[in-house]
């Protein structure tokens, strides 16, 4: 054959077989390219959502309250569509359409969890007598998206006498048990904290203090930074220091003059008003006044946070004590016990004693067999509801929608915070399918009050103010040389800048911080910034234990020498501060499911 004919069959095969790999290969750049476009719009638009969910509760008073929290997400869902609308709109389908490719979005608050998807709102029925039977049938044709349900995490268990109690759980130790006990105690309602009781110890009732596992519990003056419009024709302001109280799981703030001389009327009582709408609205109310008056507008919220707890826990371990992993029911049913199934749920406690809190299992630390079973309920619940919904939706396309794996790591930051997880699935991109989820977590807000979120305000005599971690080392250190000195402890949302409107332009509006008390400047401290990790364990902390530096932990290849026993007076000063601060920020939320009658 001459060397020209094998030239043209060549040509012949290799030409054609090179323009299909180009195509294929330009193919799978292009939607290498779509997918990473994807991924940044919706990791974004989540990220934007979650934030706009933090600025209206940590600037709305009411926000805990069920119907201005459903307002709160609904703006929070229409902020993700709008900035997933504007961020593909160059790249995808007409933005009116993206909707339809949102099977689910996920947000998980303090109690319980919205799954926000399609459902079908119209139903028939057939039946006309009174007392003839209806039967209800949906009729699969009629799907709007809209917020499902509220579900509250919760365990149904098998007590040993055969009834069956349920358990709600929350993002940190607080529960709410009820159910028929049998006997003495017949049905019961109960919510509280658990803790390890024996950790209460010297109740003053009188004094309202105690010592919770060594260290001294007192009431303290707590205060904050407002400012309160004075003249709303005039658009006048004032800003000023006052000090506060919680009521009733509301802040009551006691009036003062020019000079910052406390009010009080003549009978005694103080001078105290709510900040509403950016005013002070006086309260009259005499039981309230006389309470304000009794505690001396200092709070006891961190007492009364251990007192109760002690209580409701010694009832807890004494109904509860003996429940263990294997007497949780099914899900699916709610009758059947797990039994010796240790692949049911994502942790396995084995035999342990779930509610029976002890030092070995202390419900406020994150390695007790609370804890991990608290989680892998919490999980359970998500994992079933949102493998339900998205398997279900419904919309014009063919493509058979699937609840994706969600890595372990990703699952303990929706379990541990407010998050938000938004799922997107079915979009074409080259000759597949685009299927992915985004997550973001939030923990600046009211709903909820974790270890890490309390942070201690320290001062260093020249005016200077900041804020640290609970295990910063430059706070400890300052601590133990005399330097720094601790000014209090507050949850990170009292740090967040807080805006007022006082007119239709927006130019106008004034910032103040809660904390930036005395007119000085509060600043966040630097190594906490820079400090992706706190540079000693706050649950070595909360449990007391001596601290070692992070970086010279064993298990982070350190010596394990010991940077600050748990005798040290500046350790124990800091422990002070914190443990009441997180017993009273726990306290102080409002809980629509708490049993307040207890």
């Amino acid at each position: 054959m001459k060397l020209q004919h094998i030239a043209v069959m060549f040509i012949l095969i290799i030409v054609p077989i090179s323009m299909v790999m180009a195509s294929y290969i330009q193919n799978q750049i292009d939607a290498i390219t779509l997918q990473i476009a994807y991924d940044s719009s919706l990791i974004n638009a989540t990220y934007d959502a979650i934030k706009a969910f933090q600025l209206n509760t940590t600037n709305n008073k009411y926000s805990s309250i069920s119907d201005s929290k459903i307002r709160d997400i609904e703006a929070s869902i229409s902020t993700f569509y709008n900035s997933l609308n504007t961020s593909m709109a160059d790249y995808s389908q007409a933005s009116t359409d993206l909707e339809g490719y949102v099977p689910a979005i996920l947000f998980t608050l303090y109690d319980g969890y919205y799954i926000y998807s399609s459902y079908d709102n119209v139903y028939s029925t057939t039946g006309e007598g009174e007392d003839e039977k209806v039967q209800i049938t949906l009729n699969g044709n009629n799907y709007q998206n809209g917020l499902k349900p509220f579900v509250y995490y919760s365990a149904k268990y098998k007590l040993n006498n055969g009834n069956i109690i349920v358990v709600n759980y929350t993002l940190d130790n607080e529960i709410t048990v009820y159910g028929d006990f049998g006997g003495a105690e017949g049905y019961v309602t109960k919510s509280g904290y658990l803790i390890n009781p024996d950790y209460v110890q010297n109740i003053n009732t009188s004094a309202k203090t105690l010592t919770y596992n060594g260290v001294l519990i007192e009431p303290e003056r707590l205060s904050e930074h407002l400012i309160t419009i004075e003249n709303q024709e005039l658009g006048t302001t004032k800003e000023d220091d006052y000090i506060y109280i919680f009521y009733q799981n509301e802040k009551i703030y006691q009036d003062q003059d020019d000079s910052g001389n406390l009010l009080y009327y003549t009978d005694g009582t103080p001078v105290i008003f709510w900040y509403d709408n950016y005013m002070k609205t006086y309260v009259n109310d005499p039981e309230i006044r006389n309470y304000a008056r009794e505690c001396n507008m200092m709070s006891t919220s961190a007492y009364d946070y251990y007192n109760e707890a002690k209580e409701f826990s010694e009832w807890v371990i004494a109904n509860l004590g003996n429940i263990t992993q294997e007497d949780t029911l099914r899900i699916e049913d709610g009758t059947t016990p797990i039994g010796n199934d240790n692949t049911y749920l994502s942790e396995n406690t084995g035999t342990e004693r779930i509610f029976s809190a002890s030092a070995t299992n202390d419900p406020m630390l994150s390695e007790s067999a609370f804890n991990n079973h608290r989680l892998a309920i919490i999980r359970k619940s998500i994992e079933t509801n949102l493998n339900t919904v998205i398997s279900n939706y419904r919309t014009t396309t063919l493509y058979d929608y699937a609840m994706p794996v969600i890595s372990n790591d990703e699952w303990y930051k929706v379990l541990n915070n407010i998050s938000m997880v938004t799922f997107m699935q079915g979009m074409t991109i080259g000759y597949r399918y685009y299927n992915n989820y985004a997550i973001i977590t939030n923990n600046v807000n009211k709903e909820v009050v974790k270890p890490e979120n309390i942070y201690i305000i320290a001062e260093d005599g020249t005016n200077n103010r900041e804020y640290h971690q609970p295990g910063c080392k430059v706070l400890l250190e300052g601590l133990n040389n005399g330097t720094l000195t601790i000014n209090g402890a507050y949850p990170i949302a009292s740090f967040q800048r807080q805006s007022i409107r006082i007119s239709e332009n927006s130019e106008d509006d004034l910032n103040f911080y809660l904390q930036a008390r005395d007119g000085k400047t509060l600043t966040g401290c630097y190594n906490c910034i820079v400090n992706a990790t706190a540079d000693y364990d706050i649950y070595d902390i909360l449990e007391g234990d001596s601290l070692i530096d992070y970086y010279n932990k064993i298990e982070n290849g350190g010596t394990g020498e010991i940077s600050f026993r748990n005798t040290n007076s500046a350790y124990q000063d800091l422990r002070r501060s914190y443990l009441t601060a997180l017993a009273r920020e726990r306290y102080d939320l409002y809980k629509s499911n708490f049993d307040l009658s207890r």
